[in-house]
């Protein structure tokens, strides 16, 4: 089987380290040999292919169309375009934008997922996570979020976790939409 593409949104507030996640997860850049990203201008559409996705315990590729969103709010003219064709939306933050985080996150989910009927498991919550002690426990999201996977990142020593947690995403998406 060999589908469509999944058109993957990522989205949250500007510098949560949503570019950075991006390449690792797409294998566009190694992490250690990248400079910090500039703030993203508009969207990045990342393309690529994830190998051995179990779908019914069979192994596929799947086809990735990744949307790398800027968080700047100057950008929400562009939501409407973005969110058309939406099989997921992946929202980030990070503990230096913890403050805006739950207000943002709440806003975003609500356009993204809530407004275009997309299922809670088509959402996932990325805490990116740079120092060891920083947990997903110390996010303090609202009961909208509830039955929204939340997952910590760690690119430094958690990538391949990270891959992981991407690649069984995919495969909740999948066995939602069909």
């Amino acid at each position: 089987m060999h589908s469509n593409k999944l058109k993957i949104i990522m989205i949250g507030p500007s510098g949560s380290g949503k570019t950075s996640i991006a390449n690792f997860i797409s294998e566009s850049l190694n992490v250690e040999e990248s400079a910090p990203p500039g703030p993203t201008q508009g969207v990045r559409i990342v393309e690529f292919e994830l190998t051995d996705v179990n779908i019914e315990g069979k192994p596929t590729t799947i086809d990735i169309e990744l949307w790398d969103c800027s968080g700047d709010h100057r950008f929400e003219s562009c939501w409407p375009a973005l969110r058309v064709g939406v099989h997921g939306v992946i929202l980030v933050c990070s503990p230096n934008t913890i403050n805006v985080a739950e207000r943002e996150l709440e806003l975003l989910y609500n356009y993204y997922v809530s407004q275009p009927k997309l299922s809670a498991k088509q959402c996932v919550v990325f805490y990116n996570c740079t120092e060891e002690h920083d947990e997903v426990d110390s996010l303090n999201l609202s009961p909208t979020f509830s039955k929204v996977s939340q997952v910590s990142v760690n690119l430094k020593n958690g990538g391949n976790r990270l891959k992981i947690d991407f690649s069984n995403y995919i495969s909740s998406i999948l066995q939602t939409i069909n």
